[in-house]
């Protein structure tokens, strides 16, 4: 924290402050507040112990799916203390309604899900009241048929400049408790995703989870790109290329300079003990290409009845401004908005003027709730 005399005051023993950020402002607003490490970030275990690497992206994507059916059975099961009488109250809460944040890759993530739990209900749906319906209906798969990817997604989605800067990066789940006797609950908590064999594992957590809200910052949906890579050289040379480079040199890392942070941006990395070094791993370059893509491409599998909020930096150099528009722009969606913002590159939820990326946020949260109590009033 900058002070007059020394220019600067580092505290590592609590780098991490409540007091002014956005969870106390969230908690403020009535809305607890669950984060997640995920695999090889912040305190999180790491795969082999190498920070920031990660066996696969499907990985991070199951460890946010039980995290999420561990909050929602933790707070759908906790008793209700009378304050007066200290009474133990047997009922249970609502069903809690959550909100999903993510930033950057953790955008990539929150839409994945959605599309993950979209697919499950269109299959159940389809399967009707059939006995031989199978509820465990969806396994992420980690591979993607490069050949059957439409050239229009393929264009401009690598860049092993930028992508280092998309690592280090948290998963964000925001949920807010409608007790109407504890009409401002502030709690939060954070747990470790545990990498371990989730390859086949199956969900049935659609109809479980009550996801009123999802909000993509400087989501990752396509890759920033230094040159204008056409479709047919993007799809039979730099995909490829990545998925070979992975294979026969997968603990190389890349190195660049190119991504420019602010003064204020770059003193929060310097001191952060947690955040993980600015290279990447061909590997772990390989899987977020893969990732970008597979969320394209199932794209029609997000839910129409969830509402969606895009905030990104028009001069964003990690994550595509243009790839995020166009992923608005195709997803089908009843309520929608993508908020632009100025000159705040990729680090939006930390650089000056975060305060108003929050604010819009908690806005947003906020017409969505009332839209929502004004349907039911209608019905």
């Amino acid at each position: 924290m900058p002070n007059n005399d020394e220019g600067l005051v580092v505290d590592t023993n609590n780098y991490y402050i409540y007091k002014d950020s956005w969870i106390e402002n969230f908690n403020q607003n009535g809305y607890s507040v669950y984060g997640i490490d995920l695999q090889g970030h912040g305190e999180s275990q790491a795969w082999k112990n190498v920070r920031g690497d990660f066996t696969c992206f499907n990985d991070l994507v199951d460890d946010v799916i039980q995290y999420m059916n561990q909050i929602q059975d933790e707070i759908s099961n906790e008793n209700q203390t009378n304050d007066e009488s200290h009474d133990i109250v047997t009922t249970k809460k609502q069903k809690l309604p959550m909100y999903i944040v993510g930033h950057s890759m953790g955008g990539n993530i929150a839409l994945r899900i959605l599309q993950l739990l979209g697919k499950e209900n269109e299959d159940k749906n389809n399967a009707g009241k059939s006995s031989k319906y199978k509820k465990c209906n969806i396994i992420l798969d980690s591979s993607t048929d490069i050949n059957e990817i439409d050239n229009d997604l393929v264009k401009n989605m690598i860049n092993d400049n930028s992508v280092k800067h998309i690592s280090n990066n948290r998963c964000i789940t925001n949920s807010k408790n409608d007790d109407s006797n504890h009409s401002c609950a502030s709690t939060s908590a954070t747990t470790n995703a545990i990498a371990s064999d989730k390859h086949g594992r199956c969900y049935n957590y659609f109809d479980k989870f009550n996801i009123k809200g999802c909000v993509s910052l400087s989501g990752m949906m396509r890759l920033k790109t230094s040159w204008n890579a056409g479709n047919k050289s993007f799809k039979y040379l730099y995909l490829p290329a990545a998925s070979f480079l992975s294979c026969v040199a997968p603990h190389k890392r890349t190195s660049s300079s190119r991504y420019k942070k602010s003064e204020y941006h770059a003193n929060i990395c310097k001191y952060d003990k947690f955040r993980n070094s600015d290279e990447v791993k061909y590997k772990c370059i390989s899987e977020l290409i893969k990732a970008t893509i597979t969320l394209n491409c199932n794209i029609k599998y997000v839910p129409k009845d969830i509402p969606l909020l895009f905030v990104h930096s028009k001069d964003d150099s990690s994550c595509s401004y243009e790839g995020a528009v166009s992923f608005y722009n195709k997803v089908n969606v009843h309520n929608k908005k993508f908020h632009p913002v100025d000159g705040m590159n990729h680090a939006i939820t930390i650089e000056t003027g975060n305060e108003e990326i929050l604010k819009t946020i908690v806005d947003w949260i906020s017409d969505v709730r009332s839209n929502c109590e004004y349907e039911i009033e209608d019905e």
